[in-house]
């Protein structure tokens, strides 16, 4: 019995012992199954599989275009670009089938194609997948605005465009005269190349602005415009203001420029306003007093009538070369600005200027017959004419016009509105032939001012009647030799509007001198030139002959001429500030 119990007792002690190893042994062999199934799983290699049409894909050229590239990968994977101009999303995924989104973000302005790389990976596996994106047309300028000094310069506008079939042209939103296209280069690669621009020096004490685009025009057709660029601006600084150093020398010398050789000489007299000392002594005082002579008898009558004067011109030092309050000219001349074309003058300072002249020093009566004529040294678009001046017992001819170099001496707007000016107001006494719609009737106190000045023989080329028969220039509307159109196209008529006035005062043509400075002087104006130099060329033994006069007339017809200028059209035919009539005594006698 004992000896079973025993046998019994190691019997479950071997039985539990073998169930051990064998637990054992099954533990030892599942960690063996699972690391040989991991060793197996490791040898498998990483790959990426790109989808047949991801392959050579194309962003088209504008911002936001994009693309899809699928593919399978056998484990997780990462993406990314070398592609500054593009983004992807997502950057990273798990084994299996995937896609990754390439945006553009930016317009390919480049002019050329572009070519971008995607970088997949997972483990060892690496996969390079190309992508591009189209090129638009393009006009690309280096710079658009350029901030320059008031001197004489070069400036180069460069650009590039890839357009192959056009043509590079600069266009200016206006006529810009201080500016002069002087070279433009091309290279054919990219069609990189330079626009250059002479800047000439901004003499005015004003700074001055240019707008220009680059166009590509069809090299077929000029007229279709393939591309523009942005507006480029060219602004240049106003010219520094000047301060003489010595008023003294060189001022209220005189000179005479020319003497009559018919007549008893009728007086002319230039003087210049902001000029410095050394205007005077390097000669630009005296080229800027030969212009305005010049201008002067550019107009017929005078052009022909010009042996008859005499004509001086007086140097005015003044201390600066700008006009306005914080400045000192020597003729005071202060531009109204806002607008407005007034000029104003210290009126005895210029007479005092003149009277320097030997000739009227000797014979003070003549100075009544001067027509003073200041160039004021801007380009200003201004001028203003002055007369109705009185020696105390009688009203004069003496007339004082104030007139700037409007844009520029040689510029033909200055040409125009010394003769509107000088000639027609100041010489002649010649209204002025505009009108404005918002002036509206005339008033009958300025009926009765200016027929006033009619009896004197003022005032010649305006009326206050429609009437054929009784208005002032009735008899050339009757003469069959001033009947049809003239040289410039004009119909010698009743045309209403003049005097700045809209309605109750009539102006003989649509167009002339006295209204927008252009068309030369109508009939009835060079009736009143015509007169005007004979009488105080010959005196009173002068008798006025209607036949006469015809005979001249139509023997020295204007005529156009070309003529450059940089203003606008709007700026042409903007009519000027009336002239003034002072009632003022003279100041020397």
């Amino acid at each position: 019995s004992q000896f079973n119990e025993d046998a019994l007792f190691n019997l479950r002690r071997h039985l539990i012992h073998m169930k051990t190893k064998i637990y054992h042994l099954l533990c030892l062999l599942f960690v063996f199954t699972i690391i040989a199934a991991c060793s197996k799983e490791e040898e498998a290699p990483a790959s990426i599989a790109i989808a047949e049409q991801s392959q050579n894909q194309i962003l088209t050229s504008g911002i936001n275009s994009q693309i899809t590239v699928d593919f399978t990968s056998t484990h997780d994977w990462k993406a990314s670009t070398d592609a500054s101009w593009a983004v992807i999303t997502p950057t990273s995924g798990k084994a299996g089938t995937a896609s990754v989104r390439i945006l553009a973000k930016e317009e390919n302005r480049t002019g050329e194609i572009r070519t971008g790389i995607l970088i997949l990976s997972c483990g060892e596996a690496t996969t390079q997948v190309t992508f591009t994106q189209a090129a638009m047309d393009v006009l690309n300028i280096e710079q658009t605005t350029y901030d320059i000094s008031a001197d004489e310069q070069e400036i180069s506008i460069k650009f590039a465009t890839n357009i192959q079939n056009g043509k590079v042209t600069l266009k200016a939103e206006d006529n810009y005269s201080w500016i002069t296209p002087k070279e433009n280069t091309l290279t054919r690669a990219m069609q990189e190349g330079e626009i250059i621009l002479k800047i000439q020096a901004n003499e005015r004490r004003s700074a001055r602005n240019a707008k220009f685009k680059i166009q590509v025009v069809n090299t077929n057709d000029e007229n279709q415009i393939l591309m523009e660029s942005a507006t480029i601006n060219i602004n240049q600084k106003e010219a520094p203001v000047g301060t003489s150093s010595d008023l003294t020398t060189q001022d209220k010398k005189v000179f005479l420029i020319q003497e009559h050789t018919e007549g008893n000489g009728i007086p002319l007299i230039f003087l210049g306003d902001g000029f410095l000392d050394t205007d005077i002594s390097n000669g630009y005082y005296r080229q800027a007093m030969e212009k305005g002579i010049e201008n002067f008898f550019t107009e017929e009558p005078v052009k022909s009538l010009r042996t008859y004067f005499d004509i001086w011109m007086v140097t005015a030092v003044s201390l600066n070369n700008a006009f306005g309050n914080q400045y000192n000219t020597k003729f005071s001349c202060r531009l109204e600005g806002g607008g407005s074309t007034l000029i104003e003058g210290n009126h005895s300072k210029v007479q005092e200027y003149a009277m320097e002249v030997p000739t009227l020093k000797e014979n003070p009566e003549l100075f009544n017959e001067a027509t003073c004529i200041v160039i004021l040294n801007t380009e200003e678009y201004a001028g203003t004419c002055y007369f109705g001046f009185n020696d105390g017992v009688k009203t004069i001819n003496l007339a004082i016009g104030y007139c700037p170099m409007i844009y520029g001496m040689e510029d033909d707007m200055f040409r125009r509105v010394l003769c509107h000016e000088c000639i027609g107001h100041g010489f002649s006494k010649l209204m002025d032939e505009y009108s404005y719609q918002e002036m509206g009737r005339i008033p009958t106190s300025e009926i009765t001012d200016t027929q006033k000045m009619q009896e004197m023989g003022w005032a010649a080329n305006v009326d206050f009647t429609n009437d054929r028969n009784a208005v002032l220039w009735s008899k050339f509307l009757k003469d069959s030799r001033y009947q049809g159109k003239d040289n410039y196209g004009e119909i010698l008529g009743i045309y209403e509007g003049a005097c700045t006035y809209w309605s109750g005062a009539y102006r003989p043509t649509t167009e002339s001198m006295m209204r927008s400075n252009t068309h030369g002087f109508n009939a009835p104006s060079r009736e009143a030139i015509y007169k005007r130099v004979m009488s105080t060329g010959y005196g009173e033994s002068w008798k006025y002959n209607y036949e006469e006069f015809v005979t001249f007339d139509q023997a020295h017809l204007p005529t156009p001429t070309e003529a450059t200028t940089r203003a606008t059209y709007e700026e042409t035919t903007r009519p000027f500030s009336p002239p003034v009539f002072t009632n003022q005594p003279i100041s020397v006698k």
